[in-house]
C-alpha cells in the first residue's frame, strides 16, 4: 500500500506534478498518482480521499482550490504544488498558501513538484519534535502555545535542525536560506508593509522551503502537528481541534 498520494486537477498541470513524480520513482518510493478537480469532479476527490495516506502532495493552477479541499477533509499533511497557469503561478501560490487557520496546506514553489516529493519524504521518516527558528515575537509565541496545548515537543534554536519539524519565522521580504531537512516557512509582515507588492517577492523566495501564509503561525504549527502524528499519536485532539473550529463557523449563523 502506498504511503504517498499524488492529486493534481489536470494534465495543464504537469509541469507541477511530473517532477513530484520523477523523484519518487528515483528514490524507489511507492505513490499512488490520480487526477481530480475540486470544480469539476469533486465526488471523484472524494472518493479518492477515503483511502488513507501518509502524505498528500496535491497541485492545481489558476484559483487552485484542490489542496484546500484536500485539506479540509484529511488530517494527515498535505503539501500544495501551484500550477504556473497564468500571473507565472501567482494566483495559484496565493489560493494554496493563503489557507484560513487551522487548515494548513504547506506551499512549495510554483511548479516546485520536487521539492514537494523530497518534503513528503523527509515526512515518512516520522520526526518527533518541532524547532522554532527566527523572530522571537508574538507570531512565534502563538504557534508555541498551540503545539504546547497539543503537548508536542518544542525548543527553540538559532539553526534548523534536520532531524526535526522546523518552523522559521522572518520577514516576508527577506529571502531564506536553503535548509536541510523539513523547513516550514511563516513569513512575516506588518500591518503597514502589508501590501500587495509583497506577493511578487513571496513568488520569488518561495523557490525552497515549504509555506504557510502571512503571520499564519495556527497553520504552521497544525502543519508540524499533522506531519507528528504519523502514528497517530494526535488524531483525537486534531480532531477535536477541528470540531471546535466547526462549531465556531456554525455558531454564526444561530
Amino acid at each position: 500500500m502506498a504511503d504517498i498520494l499524488v492529486l493534481f486537477a489536470s494534465k495543464g498541470d504537469e509541469k507541477a506534478y511530473a517532477p513530484a513524480c520523477e523523484f519518487l520513482d528515483t528514490h524507489n518510493v511507492s505513490y499512488d498518482f490520480r487526477m481530480a478537480s475540486a470544480h469539476k469532479t469533486p465526488k471523484d476527490v472524494e472518493e479518492i480521499l477515503k483511502k488513507k495516506y501518509k502524505v498528500i502532495i496535491t497541485g492545481a493552477g489558476l484559483a487552485a482550490a484542490l489542496p484546500g479541499v484536500v485539506a479540509a477533509n484529511v488530517l494527515c499533511p498535505v503539501i500544495g504544488v501551484p500550477g504556473s497557469g497564468n500571473l507565472e503561478g501567482l494566483d495559484a501560490l496565493l489560493a494554496i498558501m493563503q489557507m484560513p487557520p487551522g487548515i494548513p496546506v504547506l506551499t512549495s514553489g510554483v511548479d516546485n513538484g520536487g521539492e514537494a516529493a523530497e518534503n513528503a519524504v523527509l515526512m515518512l521518516r516520522q520526526p518527533e519534535r518541532v524547532v522554532l527558528v527566527g523572530d522571537d515575537g508574538p507570531i512565534m509565541k502563538k504557534a508555541e502555545d498551540l503545539l504546547m496545548k497539543f503537548c508536542v515537543a518544542v525548543s527553540h534554536a538559532k539553526h534548523t535542525d534536520g532531524s526535526a519539524v522546523n518552523i522559521v519565522f522572518s520577514p516576508a521580504k527577506k529571502a531564506p536560506q536553503k535548509e536541510k531537512g523539513i523547513v516550514i516557512h511563516c513569513p512575516l509582515v506588518d500591518a503597514q508593509d502589508d501590501r500587495a507588492e509583497v506577493a511578487l517577492v513571496l513568488l520569488k523566495n518561495t523557490s525552497h522551503g515549504l509555506w504557510v501564509g502571512l503571520n499564519n503561525a495556527t497553520n504552521a504549527a497544525i502543519g508540524a502537528i499533522e506531519i507528528l502524528n504519523m502514528g497517530g499519536k494526535y488524531t483525537e485532539k486534531l480532531i477535536e481541534y477541528r470540531k471546535e473550529q466547526a462549531d465556531k463557523v456554525r455558531s454564526y449563523s444561530k
